[in-house]
């Protein structure tokens, strides 16, 4: 169970950092990509850091099914790589994002297919929120917009919605599993 509350209080964290990114974006987009890259960046560092480290702090049987060391080595690459080359990575946000968001979506997916199987009545209302999430993150893959100003405004306001809808993802999936232990 301490797992389960790390992990939603890690989620919860990214999700608030997401809603406040996107809302400086939207209300300041002129506020330099280069800028919001290497917060990223310094974002994936932490990360990083955080998995290799908790995969050194656990016992070998804790590890044996956990992927800690090459997600946390994954993380410090790309946000190094970030920090490093943010004028080249700041080309491709609008990608990178996008298929951030896209991989989120398909992990929410999953947890909408849960809530079904475990007949919850309102499992859709869920699926509703993962696939508007999952075409806003599609729509930065495939159509770039022109323009700095609008493609940040845009990124904003998909990063409010997406850290938006996994912090009521948190608090409906809590609720749901509570009605469902008896909790």
């Amino acid at each position: 169970m301490a797992k389960i509350r790390k992990l939603k209080n890690a989620i919860a964290g990214i999700s608030v950092m997401y809603v406040l990114l996107g809302v400086v974006l939207t209300a300041k987009p002129e506020t330099s990509t280069v800028t919001v890259c290497q917060i990223f960046g310094a974002i994936g560092l932490i990360l990083g850091a955080i998995r290799i480290a908790v995969f050194f702090r656990g016992t070998p049987s804790d590890n044996l099914f956990q992927f800690d060391l090459v997600q946390g080595i994954a993380y410090a690459l790309v946000g190094a790589f970030m920090l490093i080359s943010p004028r080249k990575v700041v080309s491709l946000l609008h990608m990178v994002l996008g298929i951030g968001i896209v991989i989120d979506s398909l992990l929410r997916l999953q947890l909408a297919a849960n809530l079904k199987r475990l007949r919850h009545e309102q499992w859709w209302v869920y699926l509703t929120f993962t696939l508007m999430t999952a075409v806003l993150g599609t729509l930065l893959i495939c159509y770039p917009f022109e323009g700095s100003v609008v493609l940040t405004r845009y990124v904003g306001i998909s990063l409010v919605v997406n850290g938006a809808v996994n912090l009521w993802g948190i608090v409906y999936i809590t609720r749901v599993f509570r009605n469902w232990s008896g909790v």
